[in-house]
């Protein structure tokens, strides 16, 4: 199921646009630093999923190719835990093509106050990347 080669790590357009500018605006230099870990992180996901250092798969494709993923992270040099910082990533793993594609990187504060989490995420992912999650079901 799991290739020793590394995965590839694409930040997705509309993350960057959207919410990667906070941080990078909030954290500067920090971020640079939690970014380039959390390219490491995700080029090894099998071995982050395993280990238990993110959540395993959210959704699933029916083969079990392709993975939703939630992954809770820290800031670079802040003394906090992944799961009390309120910041997350929603990525997307293609196991056959070896990518993993983030689709979502924000702070518990970007969440719309109307929905929970989990409801606000999936509404998003399901209209900002349409073609890209058509083999799941929400």
């Amino acid at each position: 199921m799991y290739s020793s080669d590394g995965y590839r790590v694409i930040f997705e357009e509309y993350t960057k646009r959207h919410y990667v500018k906070d941080f990078e605006k909030k954290y500067k230099g920090s971020w640079l630093t939690t970014r380039k870990a959390l390219v490491s992180e995700f080029y090894n996901i099998d071995m982050l999923i395993d280990s238990g250092r993110t959540n395993p798969p959210i959704h699933r494709t029916s083969d079990n190719s392709q993975w939703i993923i939630k992954h809770e992270f820290i800031i670079a040099g802040l003394k906090e835990s992944r799961k009390t910082s309120g910041r997350r990533i929603i990525a997307y793993v293609d196991n056959a093509n070896q990518v993993v594609r983030i689709l979502l990187i924000y702070h518990k504060d970007h969440v719309d106050k109307k929905a929970s989490e989990t409801a606000w995420w999936e509404r998003t992912i399901k209209g900002e990347y349409k073609t890209l999650l058509e083999g799941f079901s929400f």
